[in-house]
């Protein structure tokens, strides 16, 4: 058995670049709210009612994603190049289409999905628009999601990252310049930090295609590919479907705990929204462990030494929590100046919103154990169990919570916020539970 430091290097080797490339594409939503905080409160509380959708979206390409690097990684090592191609194109093409057909039911729904909100007359308008832009963008965001899963199924997880810093940096440039105007260009406020990203996921999209196809990974275009074929949507589905529940899952809870924000008015829900933003990046470092932990226990299932299996997934949540543990302390400590970087010129924002994120980091060691172990049991081949353990963290502790701490306790809206330090104790104490029941290896390396 290796030692801690041994097993601490390989996961670090793995996540390393798992995680500067999700920090730096996590950025765009930071970049938005950081332009958006000047305009004040509602603005922020625009974003903050869309991004729930968005990420819905986010989470099916996810997913889908997963799927085409699996089937990716299959055709890389054979000699038939054509069928490598083959799975490239059509799980390209596979999410354009799929795309599409989001935008079109998406942008129907968007009135009806934020109606169902509560949202306040005074924002109503400008979230729909705000809504109604970023939906163009499906397609290009689906695109940008499967050529990176296309690429990490080659081997070549590094080569995405300068279209990824590119679109940050053009992202982060444009959010200014479309929002508050400059010279002939009018100021569009909060419709500006929509189309700013737009443009951005149309020039990174086809940017990715043209890296995809260049001559060094040694696929090529053959027009007859390019037609989604139905055989392998389905295998594409079926293999994505899963994670993409999970994820989805996840992302309809922040919709639910948006409704569950609303009615406290547009601080609790910008509040919500800077927060949340500062979590998915923030978070960033245990999910890519997660997911490095994921791959090093699928290559141990050959040895079959499930002593090296629980040391691993031991030594992963240990690592994880460590980790979230220091970055807790850090945003607890400076939650004031953090929020006051989003929102510079409104005090109570400045106050309510420090209260909200000292809060939530609380659950952040809690977040990083379970995320270690999750990803030791997704390597071992149980992904249902990791998806029912999400699902039941999520309707049967965290929504529940939430909604009875808010509507009846005296907490009212701080309820809310203490959810997740309530439901990271039960959620944790859940997966160490199955952990130590054994299960989850029952069938590994089979």
């Amino acid at each position: 058995m290796k030692s801690f430091t041994d097993v601490t290097k390989r996961i670090y080797m793995l996540a390393w670049p798992i995680a500067i490339a999700a920090a730096v594409q996590t950025s765009y939503h930071l970049i938005n709210a950081f332009w958006l905080g000047r305009l004040g409160p509602d603005a922020l509380a625009v974003v903050s009612l869309s991004f729930p959708i968005n990420l819905l979206v986010i989470s099916v390409a996810s997913g889908l994603a997963l799927a085409a690097t699996i089937f990716v990684a299959k055709q890389t090592n054979s000699e038939d190049k054509k069928q490598l191609s083959y799975c490239a194109t059509q799980a390209l093409s596979s999410i354009a289409l799929l795309g599409v057909a989001i935008t079109v039911a998406m942008r129907a729904l968007a009135p009806v999905i934020l109606g169902m909100l509560s949202v306040a007359e005074n924002i109503f308008e400008g979230a729909l628009g705000y809504l109604q832009i970023t939906l163009l963008g499906t397609v290009f965001l689906c695109i940008n999601s499967m050529y990176q899963a296309v690429l990490r199924g080659m081997g070549e997880a590094k080569a995405p990252l300068r279209i990824i810093i590119l679109g940050v940096i053009l992202n982060g440039l444009l959010d200014p310049i479309l929002i508050f105007g400059l010279g002939p260009l009018p100021a569009l406020d909060v419709n500006g930090a929509a189309i700013a990203t737009l443009i951005t996921q149309v020039i990174t999209a086809l940017l990715g295609l043209l890296l995809t196809y260049q001559r060094r990974y040694g696929l090529i275009f053959y027009r007859a590919h390019l037609l989604p074929q139905k055989a392998f949507m389905l295998r594409l589905c079926r293999l994505g479907l899963p994670a993409s529940v999970e994820q989805t899952m996840q992302s309809f809870t922040i919709y639910l705990m948006t409704v569950l924000v609303a009615p406290f008015g547009s601080v609790a829900i910008a509040s919500y929204g800077i927060v949340f933003r500062l979590m998915t990046f923030t978070i960033i470092p245990a999910f890519s462990i997660s997911i490095a932990v994921s791959i090093l226990m699928g290559q141990e299932s050959a040895r079959k030494d499930i002593a090296s299996a629980k040391y691993l997934a031991i030594s992963a949540a240990l690592l994880n929590t460590v980790g979230m543990l220091l970055i807790a302390i850090v945003l607890i400590v400076a939650a004031p100046e953090i929020i006051y970087l989003f929102t510079p010129d409104d005090i109570e924002m400045q106050l309510y919103g420090a209260s909200v994120l000292r809060i939530f980091a609380l659950s952040f060691p809690l977040m990083g154990f379970t995320l270690g172990l999750t990803g030791a049991f997704r390597g071992a081949g149980n992904t249902l169990a990791v998806m029912l353990l999400t699902l039941a963290g999520i309707w049967l502790v965290q929504l529940p919570l939430a909604y009875l701490l808010s509507r009846h306790t005296f907490l009212a809206d701080t309820g809310i916020w203490w959810t997740s330090v309530i439901a990271g104790v039960i959620n944790t104490t859940a997966a160490y539970a199955y952990y130590r029941s054994g299960f989850w290896y029952r069938h590994w390396g089979r």
